[in-house]
């Protein structure tokens, strides 16, 4: 009975070692800028992240860590007090991973590849101590199930908001900002087919998403949606989609024109442009504002402009 136990001791240890040198591998690539995962996913749920996706990887690093110690130590110390710990970091664990898989089935909607990757070895971990006659750990696997099913439950903000579906561009504005009459105006002038929204009543959808400033342009686009907030970005952009509507003359769908020159396809007629969602000097990354001050932050629309004589 006791050399079962010893190798189902070794075989947690084990497992917890490689999750934790698999999360301090993802710490170092972020420092250097790259990542393990290169899922939109991925990126859409770092962007979520209040305090930066490292402090999620620092608690992962953490809670790996100490289940491979205490696993270690539980190997030549044998004690009720050990196991009591690990179970029941197990099971925080369990109904952590609980929030994060409901978060990203039903709220974001797009699987995140390193998240799942962690949940399957926090997942083999707790299995592994189910089948070493832990049985406490059942309480994880039944709090994870809980906490998956509750998110399911709660409608997210963006489902409970309807967009046009026929706008390819929509313009989300406030009548007391400055930038907003800008741009406004910039459309008026070019003639571009731009849907305006008034911002009162979408504030939670677009807080949703960590915008709180306007103009914000959503580009509603076949395979891709961007959201692209400050006056300078979306003029950047409106610009590109004016060159572009008049080497068309109109006659076909407006893309946007990259600052690269196309370059002649095989029949020798002008290729299309690259798509626009490639160029980060236009497009901000969703949530991010640009550097430039045309911006409105929705809780003090141009406040500093109403104090003005």
């Amino acid at each position: 009975m006791q050399a079962p136990r010893q190798k189902s001791e070794k075989l947690f240890m084990t497992v917890s070692i490689l999750a934790m040198l698999f999360v301090l591998t993802e710490i170092v690539m972020q420092f250097f800028g790259t990542s393990i995962c290169y899922t939109e996913g991925c990126k859409v749920v770092s962007q979520q992240v209040r305090f930066g996706e490292i402090s999620i990887l620092l608690i992962g690093f953490v809670t790996f860590a100490l289940l491979a110690l205490l696993s270690s130590m539980n190997r030549y110390v044998i004690s009720p007090g050990l196991s009591r710990n690990i179970n029941l970091i197990l099971i925080v664990s369990l109904a952590s991973e609980g929030f994060f898989a409901g978060y990203q089935a039903f709220s974001v909607r797009t699987p995140c590849l390193f998240c799942l990757i962690v949940l399957s070895m926090i997942m083999l971990l707790g299995i592994i101590r189910f089948l070493s006659g832990e049985k406490e750990v059942i309480a994880g696997f039944v709090s994870f199930a809980a906490v998956f099913s509750l998110l399911y439950l709660v409608v997210p903000v963006s489902a409970t908001v309807s967009l046009p579906e026929s706008d390819r561009l929509i313009l989300f504005y406030s009548n007391d900002c400055k930038h907003c009459s800008e741009v406004m105006k910039e459309i008026e002038e070019n003639k571009l087919s731009v849907k305006h929204l008034e911002v009162s009543g979408y504030s939670s959808f677009l807080k949703s998403f960590g915008i709180d400033a306007v103009p914000t342009l959503y580009v509603n686009d076949k395979y891709q949606r961007v959201f692209i907030t400050g006056k300078e970005a979306i003029k950047r952009y409106l610009l590109a989609c004016t060159e572009t509507k008049k080497e068309t003359g109109g006659n076909v769908p407006v893309k946007p024109r990259s600052e690269k020159t196309a370059s002649p396809s095989k029949t020798g007629g002008p290729e299309l442009a690259p798509d626009i969602f490639g160029q980060h000097s236009i497009i901000p990354p969703l949530g991010e504002l640009p550097a430039d001050n045309g911006i409105c932050k929705q809780n003090e629309i141009c406040k500093e402009e109403k104090q003005q004589p």
